[in-house]
């Protein structure tokens, strides 16, 4: 019996009513204010209360598949999640090297932070793009020290980082806590101290964009993600101007975007972390900017778009078999990847599409990025000499 099938979803409601039923039936032979009789009205709407809970649960998680069986919920709640790897193109570590002109100038000096700036080190800002025309929020999560004197000179790497829809930027901090996972792996020198870069991507809130620019008179979300942000960024801010810093992370449909920005755009970006995301748009039923088939729906169809024309960037990938909003799209991405595309791939044996998977995948992708990427690798620790 499936978690997600008919006979399972059909027969908790079945059993609902039917304890409902049965509560209305026996309630009168309840009424006696003896203690057992009271234990007993208790005990009645609590199980029917909690029927209740079950079916709108199990229904929720058919529709959104959150857990995709009972092998996943086991998997949840033990914490072991049956996997494989596999490489495909190019290697890991080398593709990022390659040369790319052509991205976001970045400022030779840059001006103090005029923003007020959080105990945690984070800055809020409306940005209105110089390319796309769009007005929109940007969080901008500052490593430890940047404000310090003696960091002055100092620049950093750009990790940017996208959601999913319907979603916020603020849930990378608040749900994903990705500062506390980054500031874990700089402290164990697996991964150089990035500034982390949130934007806004519903243009208007609400409206599942994808990330794409539509046709004339629609948002022009692509060029705000991936041209106004990072040159407002690297105006502000002291960054790296090198592609090999510059990489990008996402999970859902913000896992689109984090393909989508270094498939599209590997002069800017020379990685990207994709958690539970696919390589085509997936656009809700209110918001349909172009076809399949049109030229803009073929360019941001990204398993054609790296069949054709691969980019030199490494990619690093969560999908899950049972997870049938990033997996087909994914394996068709991972058939036709080839040199100089690098791509390491996790696929989960059962999980669902819910952040509990992407949260805990994060560490290891972040380590990878450690790795792989040039600019984010962790400065060498000289051993002190003995005294």
């Amino acid at each position: 019996m499936s978690l997600t099938g008919p006979v399972f979803l059909d027969g908790l409601i079945v059993l609902t009513i039917a304890a409902f039923t049965a509560v209305i039936w026996i309630w009168p032979r309840l009424t006696a204010p003896s203690p057992w009789r009271i234990a007993g009205r208790v005990g009645a709407v609590g199980l029917v209360n909690l029927l209740m809970l079950l079916t709108a649960a199990s229904q929720l998680n058919a529709t959104y598949l959150f857990f995709s069986g009972w092998s996943d919920l086991s998997s949840a709640l033990t914490g072991h999640l049956p996997q494989t790897s596999l490489h495909r193109g190019g290697n890991q570590a080398a593709a990022p090297n390659i040369t790319v002109s052509g991205a976001a100038p970045v400022a030779a000096r840059v001006p103090p932070l005029t923003a007020p700036v959080s105990s945690t080190g984070l800055v809020s800002y409306t940005v209105h793009g110089t390319f796309s025309g769009l007005t929109g929020d940007i969080l901008v999560q500052l490593p430890p020290g940047y404000t310090s004197p003696s960091a002055a000179n100092t620049r950093y790497p750009v990790l940017e980082a996208f959601h999913g829809y319907p979603s916020i930027p603020r849930v990378w901090l608040s749900v994903y806590h990705v500062q506390q996972t980054v500031d874990q792996l700089v402290d164990a020198h697996q991964l150089r101290a990035p500034l982390i870069v949130i934007p806004r991507i519903e243009f208007p809130a609400g409206v599942d964009t994808e990330g794409v620019n539509g046709p004339s008179g629609m948002p022009q979300v692509e060029t705000w993600l991936t041209r106004d942000v990072p040159y407002w960024l690297g105006r502000h801010f002291r960054v790296i101007a090198n592609r090999n810093a510059w990489a990008t992370i996402g999970y859902s449909a913000g896992g689109y975007d984090a393909a989508m920005a270094p498939i599209l755009h590997p002069a800017q970006y020379g990685a990207g972390i994709v958690l539970g995301g696919y390589f085509a748009p997936e656009f809700g039923p209110f918001y349909t900017p172009f076809g399949t088939t049109s030229p803009q729906g073929l360019r941001y169809n990204l398993v054609r778009s790296a069949a054709r024309h691969p980019p030199p960037v490494s990619l690093w990938l969560e999908t899950s078999r049972a997870d049938p909003v990033s997996f087909p799209s994914t394996a068709q991405f991972l058939q036709v990847t080839r040199r100089p595309t690098a791509v390491q791939a996790v696929i989960l044996k059962n999980a669902g599409h819910r952040a509990s998977v992407w949260i805990a995948m994060m560490p290891r992708a972040l380590r990878w990025l450690g790795r792989n990427a040039r600019g984010f690798r962790p400065p060498v620790v000289l051993a002190r000499p003995a005294p």
